[in-house]
C-alpha cells in the first residue's frame, strides 16, 4: 500500500517490506534510463543507534548488497524522520577522527557497501521525532538511475 510519499505502509512487518520491495523497484524503475528493471539491491543488516534523548544527530549502519550483473551508484539518503540525512565517511586525518560527505558511492556487480561505525556511515541529522530504542526510523537511498531502496530501520543501542 503505497502512503504519500511514494512508499509503502511502514506499518508492514520487515519480511513482507522486502519482498515488497524488490516488486515495487521493479515496477518503478522503468523510467530509469538503463536501469536492470529485474535485479534491485537490497539493504541488509540495517539499523540506527539509540542516542539521548534530545539528540541533534544520530547514526546509521547498514550492508547494501549488491547482487546485480551491473554496478550500482548510490547518491543520496532521503528519510521522513530526519530533516537533514547525509552519508559520510569517518577519516583519519594528522591523527584526528573526522566526518566528510562521501559523495557517490559505487557497488559493484556481486559486492556490497558496508556502512559501520568508524567508516561509512548514514548521519542522521535534526530527528523530526523522537526516536527511542525499540522505534523504527524511515530510510532510502537514492541511486543514479533514480530508483530508491526503502527500508524500516530498528532503532538499537547495539549493532545485531
Amino acid at each position: 500500500m503505497r502512503n504519500s510519499w511514494g512508499a509503502w505502509d511502514y506499518h508492514r512487518p520487515m519480511n513482507v517490506l522486502r519482498l515488497s520491495m524488490g516488486l515495487m523497484l521493479a515496477l518503478s524503475s522503468s523510467a530509469a534510463v538503463g536501469a536492470e528493471t529485474d535485479c534491485v539491491p537490497l539493504i541488509e543488516k540495517a539499523w540506527v543507534r539509540a542516542a539521548p534523548p534530545g539528540a541533534s544527530t544520530l547514526a546509521g549502519y547498514l550492508v547494501l548488497r549488491n547482487p546485480c550483473a551491473m554496478a550500482v551508484d548510490v547518491v543520496d539518503v532521503e528519510s521522513l524522520d530526519f530533516g537533514m540525512p547525509m552519508i559520510h565517511r569517518t577519516e583519519q586525518v594528522d591523527g584526528v577522527s573526522r566526518m566528510r560527505p562521501a559523495g557517490k558511492l559505487q557497488v559493484p556487480a556481486g559486492g556490497e557497501l558496508r556502512f559501520e561505525p568508524n567508516g561509512l556511515h548514514l548521519m542522521l541529522m535534526k530527528p523530526l521525532r523522537p526516536l527511542a530504542e525499540g522505534d523504527t526510523a524511515r530510510l532510502r537511498l537514492v541511486l543514479a538511475d533514480g530508483r530508491r531502496l526503502y527500508a524500516e530501520v530498528p532503532v538499537r543501542r547495539e549493532a545485531p
